[in-house]
Order: structure tokens, then sequence, then C-alpha cells
């Protein structure tokens, strides 16, 4: 069971969502919030798998919201209309896993969480065609030194920013999942990040992949 929470400062948002997750035998929303701010205070006290979090809220912004949130281990997918490059930015910076825009079918959403959940990335089709072209994202933040990586770690970042699991990155690359692990945590200690969001992040900023 994935237990779920979703803060949005729409209410009729917040009956749309739970309504809708709510028809999946395997999600549990357990409690919704108008701002960022009840979000983490009930984070402190639940064990939450996935939060869905707008960005614009009172009390308390999405960004600050999940900074605060995934420190508790929950995961973060930032549910939203904002599809522009900053935004995603701060949003990954912040510790979000996946980023969805509200214009969005069923599937798609319920696919971001069960993604999430497993703490893989996942991005709608909208906000993985503006990482893709990336040219205007280096303007958004200060540009960070490129780090080097072997040719093997770009072949797994590639992937790994392309969604895929540790199975299926072994399969691809004919190699053992251990392998794909260690090459993973090996990009972790090197670019110097925590997550995989960060990976992905730092990839896009730095230009890594070109």
């Amino acid at each position: 069971m994935i237990n779920i929470i979703i803060a949005d400062d729409h209410q009729i948002v917040l009956d749309g969502l739970k309504t809708l997750l709510s028809t999946e035998d395997d999600i549990r929303v357990m409690d919704t919030f108008t701002n960022g701010h009840d979000a983490v205070m009930y984070c402190k006290d639940f064990q939450v798998d996935v939060a869905l979090l707008d960005i614009n809220m009172p009390v308390m912004d999405g960004i600050t919201a999940c900074q605060n949130i995934t420190a508790k281990n929950t995961n973060v997918i930032a549910l939203t209309n904002h599809q522009e490059l900053v935004y995603i930015y701060k949003m990954l910076n912040a510790g979000a896993l996946g980023y969805v825009l509200k214009t969005t079918n069923k599937s798609t959403l319920i696919q971001a969480v069960k993604t999430v959940s497993n703490q893989e990335n996942f991005f709608c089709e909208d906000v993985r065609k503006q990482l893709i072209n990336m040219d205007s994202f280096h303007h958004a933040e200060e540009k960070l030194e490129t780090p080097t990586i072997s040719k093997r770690e770009k072949e797994i970042l590639r992937l790994i920013i392309k969604e895929n699991t540790t199975k299926e990155i072994a399969a691809q690359l004919f190699i053992g999942q251990s392998t794909v692990e260690t090459h993973r945590k090996n990009l972790l200690k090197k670019l110097r990040v925590k997550n995989t969001a960060g990976l992905v992040r730092l990839a896009y900023e730095t230009n890594l992949l070109a």
C-alpha cells in the first residue's frame, strides 16, 4: 500500500485528486492540506510514502515544504501548473523525485505515484521535453563547474535520466545489477549529490552528457 498526502491551496483540486487516486487499490490518501506547513507537520508525525505538492501555497510554499518533507524520508512529486525551467530546477534542488503538470491524465499521475514511491524519478512528457532542451536552463541558476565522469558512468547516467530501473539498466548494458548500483553510488559520491534527483539536476545544470 502506498500512503500519500496531497497539498494544494484549492479545495476542489484536493477533492478531485483524492477521489481519483482512491480508485486505486494500492494507493491510500491519508490526508489533504491547503498549505505546505500543515503537510510538513503531518509528515513529522506519520510515515508518508509520497507527497503531492503544489508550488504556490499560503503559509509555506511547495518548494520549502519539499525541503522539509524529503528530510523526513518522504518522496515528493511536484503537481503544478508551472512548467518553467526555474520552477523545475527549484523543486528538484529541494529534493523532489517527480514533476507532473496538472494537465496530465489519470494514468500518468498514478504511474508517477507508483514510480516515485520506489524512489525513482518521474517527469510527465511536457516536463521531460523541457529537461531535454536545456539550453535556457543554464541561465536559471549559476552554472556549476563540469565534473568529469567515465564513458560507462555517462551511459548509466543517461539511462537513469530516462527513468530506467537498475534491472533495466543492467539488461541494456549487459552488466550485473550490483555493478549498476556500484556505478550509481560512485556517481553520487563523485558529483556530490544525495540522490537520483540530484544526479538528474546536476547532469542538466552542467551539460554533463554533451
